[in-house]
């Protein structure tokens, strides 16, 4: 085999790059013997997809959207249509993509994905072209600072009536307060729940829930579509209290607690017109047949909020975020003065990204997952602290299912 390594090598090991950055890496080419080559390329590619379908009987209707953010393609050995003898040994080729500010946030769902990945190739003459692939991450900065209601106390309260064989045996009064309304990744969710069970009845269970719930935009196949847009959602939930202690009949309980947010994806997806985010806390308790819910919408950015004594992160030079203050850590930056964020895979997993344009001869990383800042609080100080990002573990076992597009 002449071909040895064939492989992309980004400048950023992690491959997490904000909108407006430049994406600066090396394609690594080692040959055995001289290899007969017509072309080595590099294809950069962006874009978001969406695709469900809905059964009706015997037959079904797909709905899908595309939209395109990155096509370019950079040659990097160039010996004409009859090709010419490409050297042994190791060569590198440099590349550079500028991409643009407005680019949304990598997304990776259970009905469709914002990805963006870069496809080197060898075009031979007679012979079958060879591929590597290799995905990245973009970020788009949701600065919490610029968001006014970020700051802001979450608060609610239901009062239920609960009814017996016949009669009300009495009413369940549940209280939700949350610190504020906006965190980023890794940041706690401090949450207060009060439960004043004034019925007769034992409640058995109380839940408290981060909810992520995805937006898909789509177009029918159907000749007898009316040409709107169709919107499919999908809800995961993530759990901030299971609370199975019984809360007797004229009791009350009052619960206090801090859960972090997982690596996720910012809120809106902003730049993405198929695919919306938002995230809600809910709290759920039930009695008998009664079920009280309290449901409040809450904002993940990517910059936390800069309270007094929380350092300032520096800014990403050439983002969006670089006009206002404060702004986005650089994500591979020189020594920092102050905590930036690690970058961590997203809680969902990893993916498989073969398409339908990958072959036998395509290789490079196929199971990936987009990385999301997440800063490290410490409750002590109430500050944000340098910890170093964790690796990137390969899972032990298969990623969960996906809808590949």
């Amino acid at each position: 085999m002449k071909l040895e390594v064939f492989e992309i090598r980004f400048d950023n090991p992690r491959g997490v790059y904000a909108a407006g950055e430049q994406v600066k890496g090396n394609v690594i080419l080692r040959l055995r013997n001289p290899m007969k080559v017509r072309k080595v390329f590099l294809y950069f590619e962006g874009r978001a997809k969406c695709h469900w379908e809905v059964k009706h009987g015997r037959s079904k209707t797909d709905y899908r959207a595309t939209e395109t953010y990155i096509n370019e393609t950079f040659d990097l050995f160039d010996a004409g249509a009859s090709g010419a003898d490409h050297p042994a040994g190791e060569h590198s080729y440099p590349f550079c993509l500028l991409m643009g500010a407005s680019l949304p946030s990598s997304f990776e769902g259970r009905r469709g994905y914002v990805r963006y990945f870069c496809k080197a190739s060898i075009n031979r003459p007679w012979k079958f072209d060879e591929h590597t692939k290799r995905a990245f991450t973009v970020i788009h900065p949701l600065d919490l600072n610029v968001v006014p209601t970020a700051g802001m106390p979450v608060w609610g309260e239901q009062d239920e009536s609960v009814e017996g064989c016949c009669c009300s045996v009495g009413n369940v009064q549940a209280r939700l307060t949350l610190n504020k309304t906006g965190f980023v990744p890794g940041e706690p969710i401090t949450y207060t729940v009060d439960i004043f069970n004034k019925c007769d009845s034992t409640i058995e269970r109380v839940e408290l829930d981060l909810k992520q719930l995805v937006t898909y935009t789509g177009y029918s196949n159907s000749i007898f579509s009316s040409g709107h847009p169709k919107h499919h959602t999908k809800v995961d939930n993530f759990s901030l209290l299971n609370h199975t202690n019984r809360i007797k009949r004229n009791t009350e309980e009052h619960i206090h607690r801090a859960v972090a947010v997982p690596p996720l994806p910012p809120s809106n997806l902003e730049g993405c017109g198929i695919i919306d985010i938002s995230y809600f806390v809910e709290l759920k308790v039930n009695v008998r047949w009664t079920s009280i819910t309290i449901e409040r919408e809450i904002i993940i950015g990517t910059i936390p909020m800069h309270f007094a004594g929380v350092p300032q992160a520096p800014v990403i030079p050439g983002s969006p975020a670089s006009n206002a203050a404060p702004s986005a850590p650089p994500l591979e930056p020189p020594p920092y003065s102050e905590p930036p964020p690690s970058y961590e895979e997203s809680v969902f997993g990893r993916v498989e990204i073969r398409d339908e344009n990958d072959d036998e001869h395509t290789s490079g990383q196929m199971g990936w997952a987009p990385s999301y800042p997440v800063y490290h609080y410490d409750a002590a100080t109430q500050h944000f602290q340098i910890l170093p990002s964790l690796p990137v573990n390969t899972p032990s076992t298969a990623p969960p299912a996906y809808n590949q597009i």
